[in-house]
């Protein structure tokens, strides 16, 4: 049997929670003038890859289980991943009394964060982790319905979503509050839905799903569109038309090539250690480095410290922002998946590195061979 594991993926998962630490960290030149902008980038990075690698992971646990079984250990799996990490940050949030937090408590406990944020809320890093769930909730219900077709669902997702998109232009719907749904990230996470069929649909085959060059320049063509846009007609009607489009055509040739373990720079980048490493605790870092940065704006550091020049407040709130999730990961995470991995699979766990949890996967039987694939599976 053989374990294999995709460091690029992890790789990739860097670059998104790079992203998303540039539009916090980088002030507001940089959220100016960065192209496109760089929390988006990294956030709609995050959903390609979960849409991509939860899809193929249902696909070819369908093909093993009644279905029953296989939805009941999918979501005992994502809450297992998911919800302890995300529980103790709203624990620790609400005991110190952030008010974003503390306020509006019942909305992040149920996952609902996107709704408060639209319907005029703070607007937290919680939103995206409210879409993943609420993705997670539907999925498996819609895959079950087109008759174990993925690609119907990816199809339906993309095409469903540009077209409320295009309908809230004529009501009173704000664009922003759209934005923040889960309906608003159909597209998005459909082009994950996709690749991860076809992704599957190739496994069959005995191979691994390529992208070819021509979805190499449509994915470039579609980075300089919306740079161009982005300086032109701002964050307008083109931006919200265009922009879960494009950038879920990068994204999903990107997702490909880094699963395809493809040479390159992408394949350099992803060998070193270091950012492997950071790909691995991207969540955990994702749920918490904003907060570090509220610590210097309370009242008990004021008085205490006085005034903290910027370039101290980002640089100790960067290393706060590596060094607790890392203690996470150690202490709580990584031993929660090897007793997920006891308690589901009735096996020793595999340790395999990645960033939300370990996924193993059997791959269908053949003629010639019979694998078992672990892959990381993705998640902020």
């Amino acid at each position: 049997m053989a374990q294999i594991y995709r460091p690029q993926l992890d790789g990739l998962r860097a670059i998104a929670i790079g992203l998303v630490g540039i539009e916090h960290f980088g002030g507001p030149w940089v959220r100016t003038h960065f192209p496109i902008g760089a929390g988006a980038l990294g956030v709609h990075l995050f959903f390609v890859l979960s849409g991509f690698l939860i899809t193929r992971n249902l696909l070819f646990r369908l093909e093993q289980a009644p279905a029953g079984e296989v939805i009941r250990r999918f979501y005992i799996g994502r809450a297992v991943r998911l919800m302890p990490a995300y529980y103790l940050t709203l624990l620790v949030l609400f005991v110190l009394g952030v008010p974003e937090v503390h306020d509006f408590i019942l909305w992040h406990l149920t996952y609902t964060s996107n709704y408060l944020a639209a319907s005029g809320g703070p607007l937290l890093v919680f939103w995206s982790l409210a879409v993943e769930e609420q993705f997670y909730l539907l999925l498996p219900m819609l895959v079950l319905l087109s008759g174990r077709d993925a690609v119907r669902v990816a199809v339906f997702l993309i095409g469903t979503g540009f077209l409320l998109r295009t309908l809230v232009l004529a009501t009173p719907i704000d664009r922003f509050a759209f934005e923040l749904s889960i309906f608003g990230k159909f597209e998005i996470l459909g082009f994950g839905v996709l690749i991860g069929a076809l992704s599957y649909a190739a496994s069959r085959e005995g191979r691994r799903l390529r992208a070819g060059p021509g979805w190499c320049w449509a994915g470039l063509a579609c980075l300089a569109f919306q740079c161009v846009a982005w300086y032109v007609a701002g964050n307008g009607i083109l931006r919200h038309l265009t922009f879960n489009l494009t950038v879920g055509i990068l994204f999903a040739w990107l997702v490909v090539q880094a699963d395809a373990e493809l040479p390159g720079l992408l394949a350099w980048f992803s060998g070193f250690r270091f950012v492997r490493f950071i790909g691995k605790i991207s969540y955990g870092i994702y749920l918490t480095h904003v907060f570090f940065l509220n610590i210097f704006q309370s009242s008990a550091v004021v008085e205490r410290f006085g005034t903290i020049p910027l370039w101290a407040q980002g640089l100790i709130a960067i290393v706060l922002s590596l060094c607790v999730p890392t203690i996470s990961w150690f202490l709580m995470e990584s031993p929660l998946l090897k007793l997920k991995e006891r308690v589901l699979n009735g096996r020793d766990p595999v340790a395999v590195q990645e960033m939300p949890h370990d996924i193993t996967l059997q791959a269908p039987a053949t003629p010639a061979r019979r694998s078992v694939l672990v892959l990381p599976d993705a998640n902020h």
